[in-house]
Order: structure tokens, then C-alpha cells, then sequence
């Protein structure tokens, strides 16, 4: 049998495998739910072992303490890594000025809906390319590669490198193994770098790239960015963002496709769509990140020990029946989402392309369910979910439709 830490109660020592437990493969929001008939917080010694907040109300606490949860480590398991993004993995005062770049340069609600036309049409475009097909593998075709080719874009990739970051993308998406993610990392990192070297040798001319133009124009501290600075923002950039706007792409879109009825409110009425995305995110929610405790301190009752990983996930939190009644219900006319959800998080760390995120599905659903009529799940398809850093759906999304 394994020792209990002795700071530890034994009623909050609880398995709890959020990355390999078998209900996960086919039913991560089950498994997920189960956190509401557990401890507020407990701790379970799967993953090296590790504290998880199992609350709502307590995470968005936590969550606004960096003071007592450091992001220095974001994973659960810890991984040793010597990529150090900015400024996911900062802590303040040093995060602030990196953060300001990203929320009030890159991601800023006007910036973002300036955009928004070039969006839409990026996802007719891709729509179009598989529409008189009758189906498809939604995961291919559309929830994988659209953020892609809409980050590149702002970013300022040129179209003709594009290709370049496919192999790299697809280990950090669907590596199997710690050692394939940090592989297909390395691999993004040594391409942007390049990148950079180039744009960084014309430093002060204009770019159509608002992004990109951020970057090489931003200062910290009176100073412009170095290369290790950009270098780890732009990396910061396209993995923080990606893989989290096409897991909840897919959840959404298999939710509808199984459901007509709910499918119908929203081409009968679009103006429901906004708080959809809103219901779909909580009910779905994917993230599943780490903090690692800066100190010993006790939280709620709760002795939490130096060094000690704690999990922080939305998955749980987004199906708490303390904050959401019917927690495992859809209801796309509930109230109060963006005040309650944590989907993007809360605090100083809050997801800082959160707008941007919202637009990409919203638009999604404007444009996807009008067109695919009938929409509808492949026949004898097999969805098989993965958990990690978000909950997404490995292998293939087979849907159909009426063309």
C-alpha cells in the first residue's frame, strides 16, 4: 500500500489519473464530473503525484494568488524543459509587461474584430475545399489546420513556409510520448527562430503582420526585445493557442452533429450563438494545466508543501454542480457564462487570445452549420479522446452531411 505524506489527510488521498485513467478514452467529461463526489481538494499520487482544486470558486481564487501557485512549471507531471515561455511561464511583476503586449497589442478586442472578415474567409475557403465531398474528417480538414493557417497569418509567416511547421505541429498535437511533444517543440522553436533571424535583420520597417509588428516594436523596461525574448514569445504563440481552439472546435462540432435539436436552435436563431460557444466551452472545456507551490502554505484547511504540483483544471470546474446546475446538461440560454466559466482562465495568467478564440469558433458555427446540412456523425465511427494539456479528440472526427 502507498505511504500517505504525513501533511496529507487521508481523506483527501484519492487517485486520480487525469491523463490515463481507461474512462478517458471514452468518456472524459464522466470521469471529469466524478471530481464532484471528491474532496474540495485532495490530492492524488498519480503523475509523481500532485494536488488538484476541485471547486470553482476555489480555483478562480487560486488562480489570483501567483503569490502562493507559481506558473515557473505548467504541467502535470512537472517536465523539465528548458523552453521558458513568455509569459506562461512568469510569475509577477515580470509577467505584466510581456502580458500588456499580448492583451493590448496582439489580441485586444478591436484588433480582433478587424480581422474578423479575414477570418470568415479563411473558413469558407476551407469549407469549400470539402464541401461537395459529402464528409470528411473534420480533424483534417478543418479543427487542425484553420488556427494554424490563421496564427501563421497574423504572425506574419509567409505562405510559401507554411509547410515547413506541418511535421513539427503534428508531433506537438499527436505525439505519443513526452519525448515526441518535446521534439515537435524544439522543431517549431528552430523554425520561428530562423524566421526571426530574417525579419529581425530589417528590424524597423513596417509589417502588415500586427503581430509580428508587435513584437519587433514592443519594449520592456525602455529596451526592445531581444532575440531569446521573441524567440520564446512567438514559440509561446503557437502552442499555447492551437492545439486549444481545435480540441473545443471538434467538441463542439461533435456535440451538434449528435444532436439535431440543438443543432436547429442555433441555424433557426444565430443570435444564440455567442453564449453557445460560451455553454459549449464550460461543458467541454479542455485545458488541464499545472502550478507548482512557491512555498508551504495551507489553502483552505489544506497544507500544501514547497515544490508540490497542483493541478488547475477546467474540465472539472467547468462541470461543478456547485456553480453550474445540470452541470452535464447543454443549455445554450444559461445565464451568467462569461462571469462564472473559467474556461480561459482567470487572474493575471487569463488566456490572453481569449477573443480571438471565441471569434474562431463563433464564426465556425455561422458558417458550418448552415452549409453542412444534416450534419451528422459517420456511421460505426469510433471517437477516442486523449487527456493532457487540453482533452482533445485523437485520430479522426468522421462527419457527414447533405450536399
Amino acid at each position: 500500500m502507498e505511504s500517505i505524506p504525513e501533511h496529507i489527510s487521508p481523506d483527501r488521498f484519492i487517485p486520480f489519473d487525469f491523463r490515463l485513467d481507461p474512462q478517458v478514452r471514452t468518456d472524459p467529461w464522466g470521469f471529469f464530473h466524478s471530481a464532484n463526489e471528491l474532496p474540495d481538494i485532495f490530492y492524488s499520487p498519480s503523475l509523481g503525484g500532485h494536488w488538484v482544486i476541485a471547486r470553482a470558486a476555489l480555483l478562480a481564487e487560486a488562480w489570483s494568488r501567483p503569490d502562493l501557485f507559481s506558473a515557473e512549471s505548467v504541467s502535470v507531471p512537472k517536465i523539465e524543459s528548458p523552453f521558458r515561455l513568455i509569459p506562461n511561464n512568469l510569475d509577477p511583476p515580470e509577467h505584466r509587461p510581456y502580458q500588456q503586449i499580448f492583451t493590448r497589442e496582439m489580441f485586444g478586442p478591436r484588433i480582433v474584430q478587424s480581422l474578423s472578415d479575414d477570418f470568415r474567409q479563411m473558413t469558407r475557403e476551407r469549407i469549400d475545399s470539402f464541401f461537395g465531398q459529402g464528409g470528411c474528417d473534420f480533424n483534417a480538414e478543418y479543427a487542425r489546420p484553420l488556427p494554424v493557417q490563421i496564427f501563421l497569418q497574423m504572425i506574419g509567416v509567409p505562405m510559401s513556409r507554411r509547410e515547413d511547421f506541418d511535421d513539427s505541429i503534428e508531433q506537438v498535437f499527436r505525439g505519443t510520448t513526452p519525448e515526441m511533444v518535446f521534439q515537435g517543440m524544439t522543431g517549431v522553436a528552430g523554425l520561428l527562430d530562423a524566421w526571426l533571424d530574417e525579419e529581425m535583420a530589417d528590424r524597423h520597417s513596417p509589417r502588415k503582420a500586427h503581430m509580428l509588428e508587435a513584437m519587433l516594436t514592443a519594449k520592456v523596461d525602455g529596451r526592445l526585445l531581444d532575440k531569446s525574448e521573441l524567440s520564446s514569445m512567438a514559440t509561446m504563440l503557437m502552442l499555447g493557442g492551437l492545439d486549444t481552439v481545435s480540441s473545443a472546435t471538434m467538441h463542439q462540432m461533435l456535440y451538434l452533429a449528435r444532436n439535431p435539436e440543438m443543432r436547429k436552435q442555433l441555424i433557426h436563431d444565430p443570435g444564440l450563438i455567442p453564449n453557445a460557444v460560451e455553454e459549449l466551452l464550460r461543458r467541454f472545456s479542455a485545458p488541464n494545466v499545472g502550478r507548482m507551490a512557491r512555498k508551504d502554505f495551507e489553502f483552505h484547511g489544506v497544507r500544501i508543501k514547497q515544490g508540490e504540483m497542483v493541478l488547475f483544471s477546467t474540465s472539472i470546474v467547468g462541470l461543478d454542480e456547485s456553480r453550474f446546475s445540470n452541470a452535464l446538461e447543454v443549455d445554450f440560454n444559461r445565464k451568467g457564462l462569461k462571469k462564472d466559466s473559467l474556461s480561459f482562465g482567470t487572474g493575471v495568467h487569463m488566456c490572453s487570445g481569449h477573443h480571438l478564440a471565441r471569434a474562431e469558433l463563433r464564426i465556425t458555427l455561422e458558417e458550418v452549420l448552415p452549409r453542412l446540412q444534416n450534419l451528422r456523425v459517420a456511421d460505426g465511427a469510433e471517437i477516442e479522446y486523449a487527456s493532457g494539456g487540453t482533452v482533445t479528440i485523437v485520430g479522426s472526427l468522421p462527419l457527414e452531411w447533405d450536399v
